[in-house]
């Protein structure tokens, strides 16, 4: 507290992650050494006013290899042995041996034989520094005593190295260097139309960093960084309104929106996401211990004039035409990467509507007991959308005891009713055509808390 008006507040935050993801169907990734280091100081004047700088260090040593993983499924009632996919000769000939018996790609693409191809696969694998400085402000102005106006802007200069960790034999390693400004800009209005209805508009853009495993930077197959892993932009304009009569024990929001932003594919490409929306949610609480929380909304979201890319083009290619009572299959095979033009199709594996109810009561000062009830609608896995994941709901319920006020247990029901749900894989459906996860079957957890 420097006096009345003004705050110094200094931050300084580090992390060390070390983690090694060696799969049986010859997915690899392996962190070998990532160490984070933050130091953020601001400035607070007068409680409407920061300003501050930061430094930010990020550096990863990572292995990665995913060109060669099983993706399509497994028949899991088999022996574990089905499950175990060893690398070919061919395939391991694409690919440097890190320690016995464990492959993984290269930093960088390099043509030993001199016939002007490549002549490995290449991931995530990365030895690589960043090496980031940032200022920032933001200022809130009372225009009157209903109308309030915040805004807000930053700029960060990156400065980072990549160099190829595992390089061939008898080549030099590959490594780049790689620099650039990012900013952000945000505005936000509120306005207190009365002590019970309020209105806010919010504006938000900025640029931001695409990385690999652990926030790393990757080469590319020439040996550079990509700058496009530096310029991905995301935009947000939001409206919302709230309303909380007084002398009551409810109130209501909605907001709509409109949000642009980037999604990274698994080449290392980046693809536009616009997404557009409505939500809302009405809280009720009583005054005898139970309150209820509903919530809906829609989404609209599709590809920004962007690619896709799909490990199958469609689920018809995993099968042959033995069956046409089931499926007519067209012999392809799978996987068959499939790359679709850009367009604004519907981004798959995201469900345009979704609600859910939430509630609990404090039935005694030692007993609570709650659930809550989610809903999703239909939507299509895969980018041609010839596979669905149906309607679905799920079910959880708890129950919690308070011995005394450190000490508490509590019993958690999930999947109540035991439906058989499905979620996609990964978001922008991948493997849309080929794969969905089902969700885990009615299960309960207990748990005990204490607090100090």
């Amino acid at each position: 507290w420097l006096n009345d008006d003004m705050v110094l507040v200094n931050r300084t935050y580090y992390q060390y992650l070390t983690r090694e993801g060696i799969n049986q169907n010859s997915f690899v990734e392996i962190i070998d050494d990532a160490h984070t280091f933050e130091n953020r100081t601001e400035l607070h004047i007068n409680k409407k006013t920061v300003v501050g700088v930061n430094l930010r260090v990020n550096d990863v040593l990572g292995y990665s290899q995913f060109t060669t993983e099983a993706d399509n499924p497994i028949d899991l009632t088999g022996p574990v042995s089905n499950r175990r996919i060893p690398l070919t000769d061919e395939q391991e000939a694409r690919l440097i041996e890190l320690r016995p018996g464990l492959f993984v790609s290269p930093g960088s693409q390099y043509d030993i034989d001199g016939d002007g191809a490549g002549d490995f696969n290449l991931s995530d694998t990365t030895d690589s520094t960043s090496y980031q400085w940032g200022a920032f402000a933001q200022h809130e102005l009372d225009i009157t005593d209903k109308w309030r106006i915040t805004g807000g802007a930053r700029a960060d200069y990156y400065y980072v190295e990549a160099e190829d960790p595992i390089a061939p034999q008898g080549v030099e390693a590959a490594n780049d260097t790689y620099s650039d400004w990012l900013t952000a800009i945000s505005l936000s209005t509120q306005y207190n139309w009365t002590p019970e209805l309020t209105f806010y508009v919010t504006a938000y853009e900025s640029d931001s960093t695409s990385n690999s495993m652990a926030g790393g930077t990757v080469l590319n197959a020439s040996g550079q960084i990509d700058a496009q892993n530096f310029a991905t932009e995301n935009s947000l304009y939001e409206l919302g309104v709230k309303y909380a009569p007084s002398d009551t024990r409810w109130y209501a929001d909605a907001v709509v929106f409109d949000q642009k932003r980037s999604l990274r594919n698994r080449d290392g490409s980046n693809s536009g996401i616009r997404t557009e929306g409505f939500e809302t949610q009405w809280h009720y609480s009583h005054e005898a211990g139970y309150w209820l929380t509903l919530a809906a909304s829609y989404i609209d979201a599709r590809w920004d004039d962007s690619a896709a890319s799909q490990g199958t083009g469609q689920i018809a290619d995993a099968f042959d035409d033995s069956r046409p009572d089931i499926i007519e299959g067209t012999w392809v095979g799978s996987p068959n990467f499939t790359l679709f033009p850009a367009s604004n199709q519907q981004l798959q594996g995201i469900p345009e509507v979704q609600a859910s109810a939430v509630a609990g009561w404090q039935v005694t000062p030692e007993w609570s007991v709650g659930g809550d009830l989610s809903y999703t609608k239909h939507y299509p896995l895969d980018y041609l959308q010839t596979v669905f994941i149906r309607d679905q709901h799920t079910l959880n319920l708890n129950a919690r005891y308070r011995f005394t006020p450190q000490l508490s247990a509590r019993i958690d029901v999930f999947n109540a009713t035991d439906q058989d749900n499905w979620s996609p894989v990964f978001e922008g459906g991948y493997f849309g055509a080929t794969l969905a996860f089902p969700s885990q079957p009615r299960h309960a957890r207990l748990s005990v808390d204490y607090k100090f």
